[in-house]
């Protein structure tokens, strides 16, 4: 197949020719934001050629034309059996080697077993925001981080904090240069807010100046890169801050002494997680006291609290009264302050045997066995 596609624009210069290809080059020196072109649409379209065994090739004379030429093979015979692949009937994509489903569906990934064809669940995968303006890098990022992370985009700085607000994503990589509300004003709300102050920020932007940098960190950004970039770079990146924010829910989770320091990094989420303890302190005892009574004096509505308390801690508001109330009973067990049956009514039970059963279940052994009696 032969494509060519020409017009009667103000051309490519010669010399700048052989770089039109490369990731984020502009031939115009004055390039902005506002202007025409990213730097990428050419790359990518240069890749998916070549992936397709295919050629591209660019003729050019100031101020007369630009030629672009593409020769793709159409013949099964270029190509691999798992380069071939068939929709079937109900849709779904299948190559003809006949090893692996990919489906349209963004939270399946569809792939072989010994006994065939068997569909995994990727809905557990953490969730990633992109706020950026220009689809050309949406599409960049999207191909090397979609097998990593589930992605919803936003295509500025408000429909991004609107978004962040009704899904509370694990990551946010977000543009600078953005109408309507920039990557620094962004990333300072959601710094500057409770609910979202966990959420950690990668901004992304053209700016490569130590000032530049210095303002992205000082607006609470956990990292920033400068464009160009290279995606291993910000898989790597994006991958560790994940990471880093898996082992602080971990820590928390092991600790039976609360120390905020080690619990979280910000600020912040340590005053938010101090305001919980504190409203934990005054009724940790009353066994009637239910997630909407502790929701309500945080401040919070109870999805609220349910999807911040789930992004900092990897608890439900439920799970995490109880894992307070845990920890509270195994302090004073080691302390050896009162009976199993009066440290259970002291943390909120109004049943010795369900504290017994409770606590079997979150450290493995009976309260007494715990304490040593």
């Amino acid at each position: 197949m032969h494509i060519s596609i020409t017009n009667t624009g103000t051309g490519i210069p010669l010399d700048r020719i052989d770089k039109i290809f490369d990731r984020f080059y502009h031939t115009n020196a004055n390039y902005k934001k506002d202007g025409e072109g990213s730097g990428i649409g050419l790359a990518l379209t240069k890749e998916l050629v070549e992936v397709c065994h295919g050629q591209i090739q660019v003729q050019s004379e100031l101020n007369k034309f630009t030629l672009f030429t593409v020769w793709m093979p159409i013949d099964k015979e270029y190509f691999k059996p798992e380069e071939i692949i068939y929709e079937s009937e109900t849709g779904d994509r299948i190559p003809e080697s006949g090893k692996q489903i990919l489906t349209n569906d963004e939270n399946i990934k569809v792939k072989s077993d010994s006994s065939g064809l068997t569909p995994v669940s990727r809905l557990q995968s953490p969730l990633l925001l992109i706020v950026e303006d220009n689809p050309d890098v949406i599409s960049y990022i999207c191909s090397f981080l979609e097998n990593e992370f589930r992605i919803i985009t936003a295509e500025n700085g408000r429909l991004g904090l609107k978004k962040t607000l009704d899904k509370v994503p694990d990551l946010i990589i977000s543009d600078v240069m953005m109408p309507e509300m920039d990557g620094f004003e962004l990333c300072e709300k959601l710094k500057s807010d409770e609910r979202t102050s966990h959420i950690p920020v990668i901004l992304l932007t053209a700016k490569a100046d130590l000032n530049s940098r210095i303002e992205g960190l000082e607006f609470g950004a956990d990292d920033y890169i400068s464009k160009p970039f290279e995606a291993d770079e910000l898989k790597v990146r994006s991958k560790n801050l994940i990471e880093q924010r898996k082992k602080l829910r971990e820590k928390f989770t092991k600790m039976i002494d609360i120390k905020l320091g080690e619990v979280t990094n910000s600020s912040l989420d340590e005053k938010f997680l101090q305001r919980l303890l504190n409203v934990f302190e005054k009724h940790f005892s009353e066994s009637e006291y239910s997630t909407k009574n502790f929701a309500w004096e945080v401040g919070m509505s109870r999805s609220q609290l349910n999807r911040k308390l789930r992004a900092l801690t990897d608890l439900s508001t439920h799970k995490f009264i109880l894992n307070l109330r845990m920890k509270r009973a195994a302090q004073l067990l080691k302390k050896k302050v009162g009976s199993v049956s009066e440290i259970a009514y002291t943390v909120g039970f109004n049943s010795p045997s369900k504290f017994a059963r409770a606590f079997r279940i979150h450290y493995g052994q009976t309260p007494s066995k715990f304490s040593g009696k």
